[in-house]
């Protein structure tokens, strides 16, 4: 099982619509697939998104990693962060949705 970098920090954004939270992770990928983005994902690991569920399931909070939020800030500024959490506290239900820029489930 995969658990997010216990000492990074993880930007939380909540979204109140599953599919919202559904096509900013997926924005955000189609960017860091894109020559502007390969900046950001130089190191993978760095650059990653936890969701506390199933991507467009129902509301649910996105967690942005320092690389994955500078991505964002990049082109959706400003980006709402709710708060800030080191790895070892996000929710064990988390589950990690994309990696450098790379989508690692699909929505459900």
């Amino acid at each position: 099982m995969q658990t997010p970098i216990s000492n990074y920090n993880y930007h939380m954004l909540r979204f109140q619509d599953g599919g919202e939270a559904d096509a900013f992770v997926r924005a955000l990928q189609r960017f860091l697939s894109s020559p502007k983005g390969s900046d950001y994902i130089a190191e993978p690991y760095k650059t990653e998104a936890w969701a506390s569920g199933p991507l467009a399931a129902r509301p649910l909070e996105i967690y942005l990693s320092d690389g994955a939020l500078a991505a964002a800030e990049s082109v959706f500024a400003p980006v709402p962060i709710a708060c800030t959490r080191r790895g070892d506290e996000l929710p064990g239900e988390c589950r990690l949705v994309m990696r450098g820029a790379d989508l690692t489930t699909q929505p459900m």
